[in-house]
């Protein structure tokens, strides 16, 4: 299939680090099986009929260069330039706008600008393409509303905006239209933009309340970035409709469903959570040494139908957005957390898949149907793992329900806790990739200020969890590979060439050592080499970077870090829309299928693959890459928000009690102009920027990067820093408004290790092998990292 490579193509060609050459050395490069290359080579055809890779003479791939004319979206820097990001990649880059041609375009902003070649004399520094953009059009506007605190400077009001769109102060000529007063966080929309040396003019549409409050931060972040939090009269009619039914249809009987209401079954979620959308059953068959799971998710398809006002909203919201103490759902409550949620000691109506394995963790057969069943037992992560560990007392300090564990209780999750491990090693022979990167936990007071981070829990329950989703995500996407159906999947490319080369001068900076083109199994080694270490979480940071981040697509790509050539998202229908999509698609088959009870083979499976995607509930392939698209933005901008938000209180929290205090940080990132450095307690990061770098003897040092060895040195002193050096940093100042924390340092890291080499790591369990196509990571931000 074409489009499972025709992205990967584009971004590998347009990586800096791309050295040009033959499809058949781009293969090598990609790392395209044998048995793909007849549809990487059509995707190679394919992009070069649509202009967007160019082949010469010599058969060499390279990108096209720029045009009269391009069109993409526009970034601003603070000092007036900016870059238009195209639309389609060129060589060249993104395009260099420079002060002067901007016109009143601002960052996000859809534009077309004018292409103008240099002449060999006025060609920009080295390292600058010899083309810059004139901005002559502002398609599309990326925002209409914008929030800033309301300010007075002498007889005139300003608005300072949040965020890094606007860098400049907004004029408003009526401040008092909304009973506005200086300190007010408010909404503003741009009458005009900025444009050179004018400021932009607006008018308050809407006052939050006074700025730096929790809650009014809280409404700025939901409004800056688009966020829905009310739902349509109609949707919320629907809801409340397919509630009211669902309780004569839960007395029964269920002549479509399996019923599973005598069945051990049992959740495991954080103690605040009320979405409980995946729910486990678990046997063991010591006489065969095989395993049987089942892991049932909420049947939400049943209760919001394709086209309705419900599902158009649910569609349009895309995801719940998890903010610090507030969720915003993708569906109307009555349902995400009445009656989809699979609350203990009820009927409630699910999907379920049952998936048996051997002794090591194979898959031997698996099989789907849709059910009802009955939740025996709520248990969060910390008391379900106190009960593995046999400690009672403990277990009741984490209980959210009746604390009564009955013995079978304790053996199930024993038996849990064991197919955990197995799967697990499985995964890790296979080259998963671990990434143990740390979280915290905010500690809030009663009005919703920061006053404490904690660590987050490392209980293996959520890695149980983890392991038991990813089982049942794979299991939907192997099924519908056979038939033949299209679906929108949650893929993950390899990582692009140039981005591991890149990855070598991190680890050298770490001391460490890895092969020209690192496998999955050397980033296996890499990590386990550094894993508990001092540059261990900067080195975790640095793979995470390399990885391309996962999308939504119908491209059977397979997913890199998740150790699975089939992946899909099936497990959280009530708050991720591609789920739901996958539920109705799975609802399709079990009805061709009486249930799952009857399963042709043989051709017949590709007749019943064609049956399942006439099924009007079926989404075609076209459909399914715009809506992976949508929703892969709608996922985007709610991580940005949830990110946004949980630093402004972090720094705030900082700037009002620890401005001037010192914390031990880890550096992250290092660039000419200084350090990146994460506050280890509240995993915040801060720039030490070159004029705040220690002085060598009472004067200012300079600062370079060596290039051989990715470390930071002063000429002066000698002193050296690199990525995953431990430092103590001053806070100096922070920015509430653009989120800014700068830093300097006050104590240099010790002496660094000796080199460690990574290709000398053994395999975990045997000899070193050639990398396989597979690989793992895992995530550890509870449901919502499935």
């Amino acid at each position: 299939m074409p489009l499972r490579y025709t992205h990967r193509i584009l971004e590998h060609l347009a990586h800096s680090g791309y050295r040009p050459g033959s499809s058949a050395q781009v293969a090598r490069d990609m790392r395209v099986e044998p048995d793909e290359r007849e549809a990487f080579e059509e995707a190679i055809r394919r992009l070069a009929g649509e202009s967007k890779v160019v082949i010469d003479e010599a058969g060499v791939l390279r990108l096209p260069r720029f045009g009269e004319e391009v069109i993409g979206r526009f970034r601003l820097n603070a000092r007036g330039f900016g870059f238009v990001q195209p639309e389609t990649p060129y060589v060249e880059g993104d395009l260099f706008v420079p002060r002067g041609n901007v016109r009143d375009a601002i960052s996000g902003d859809l534009v077309r600008a004018q292409v103008i070649r240099q002449s060999w004399r006025a060609k920009p520094r080295a390292g600058r393409s010899e083309c810059i953009g004139r901005i002559v059009e502002v398609i599309d506007r990326g925002q209409d509303n914008f929030v800033g605190v309301l300010m007075q400077r002498g007889g005139n009001w300003f608005v300072a905006p949040d965020g890094r769109s606007l860098h400049d102060p907004v004029l408003i000529r009526d401040p008092h239209a909304k009973n506005a007063r200086e300190g007010d966080k408010v909404v503003i929309e741009l009458l005009h933009y900025p444009e050179e040396d004018y400021h932009a003019e607006g008018v308050i549409t809407k006052v939050l309340g006074v700025a730096g409050e929790p809650d009014v931060e809280t409404q700025a972040v939901i409004t800056a970035h688009g966020l829905r939090t009310e739902f349509p009269d109609a949707a919320v009619d629907r809801a409340r409709a397919a509630a009211g039914e669902f309780e004569q249809e839960s007395r029964g009987p269920w002549p479509d469903r399996e019923d599973l209401t005598e069945t051990f079954i049992f959740t495991i979620d954080p103690p605040d959570a009320k979405d409980f959308d995946d729910a486990i059953s678990i046997a063991y068959d010591e006489s065969g040494g095989e395993w049987t799971l089942g892991i049932h998710i909420a049947d939400v398809s049943h209760f919001v139908t394709p086209g309705s006002p419900l599902d158009e909203e649910g569609r349009e919201r895309g995801n719940s957005v998890y903010l610090p103490r507030l969720v915003i759902p993708m569906l109307p409550e009555v349902l995400s957390n009445g009656v989809c949620s699979l609350q203990e000691d009820v009927p409630r109506f699910a999907k379920s898949a049952f998936i048996n394995f051997d002794e090591k963790g194979r898959v031997l057969t698996q099989r789907f149907a849709s059910t009802v069943i009955e939740s025996s037992k709520r248990l969060t992560y910390l008391e379900a793992q106190a009960l593995i560990d046999g400690d009672m007392n403990e277990a009741r300090k984490h209980a959210a329900t009746e604390p009564h564990y009955s013995e079978q209780l304790i053996e199930t999750l024993r038996l849990s806790d064991r197919l955990a491990r197995i799967l697990r090693k499985r995964r890790h022979r296979d080259g998963m990739i671990v990434l143990n990167l740390p979280d915290v936990e905010l500690v809030f007071d009663d009005d919703g200020h920061v006053v404490d981070a904690v660590p987050e829990d490392d209980a293996f329950t959520h890695t149980i969890i983890e392991m038991f989703m990813v089982e049942a995500n794979e299991a939907v996407a192997r099924c519908f590979e056979d038939l033949g159906v299209p679906i929108i999947r949650r893929i993950h490319p390899d990582p692009v060439h140039g981005d591991l080369a890149e990855l070598q001068m991190y680890a050298l900076a770490a001391h460490l050592s890895v092969p020209d083109q690192p496998t999955r199994f050397d980033l296996q080694r890499l990590l386990e080499a550094t894993r508990d270490t001092p540059a261990g979480r900067a080195l975790h940071f640095a793979v995470l970077r390399t990885l391309t981040k996962a999308t939504y697509s119908p491209a059977m790509i397979g997913h890199f870090a998740l150790a699975s050539d089939h992946y899909a998202h099936f497990t959280s229908p009530i708050r991720r829309y591609p789920d739901l999509i996958l539920h109705r698609a799975l609802q399709a088959y079990l009805d061709a299928t009486d249930n799952g009870r009857n399963i042709p083979g043989g051709r017949k499976r590709r007749e019943l693959g064609k049956r399942v995607l006439d099924d009007n509930r079926t989404p075609d392939e076209a459909e399914l890459v715009v809506l992976g698209k949508h929703c892969t933005d709608t996922e985007n901008e709610a991580e940005e928000a949830e990110r946004e938000l949980r630093d402004f209180l972090v720094m705030q929290f900082l700037q009002e009690h620890h401005l001037g205090d010192e914390f031990p940080g880890v550096i992250t990132g290092v660039t000419s102009g200084g350090v990146f450095v994460s506050i280890e307690r509240f995993l915040v990061e801060g720039l030490v920027r070159g004029q705040d770098m220690p002085q060598s003897k009472g004067r200012p040092d300079r600062w370079d990067v060596n290039e051989a060895s990715g470390r930071l040195t002063a000429q002066r002193s000698g002193a050296s820093l690199g990525i995953g050096d431990i430092v103590t940093v001053k806070i100096l100042q922070v920015d509430l408004a653009s989120r800014h924390l700068d830093l300097t340092i006050t104590q240099f890291p010790q002496r660094p290790p000796a080199p460690v080499d990574a290709r000398a790591t053994k395999r975990p369990g045997g000899k070193r092998e050639k990398g396989k196509r597979k690989g793992y990571k895992q995530g550890r931000r509870g449901k919502r990292a499935r």
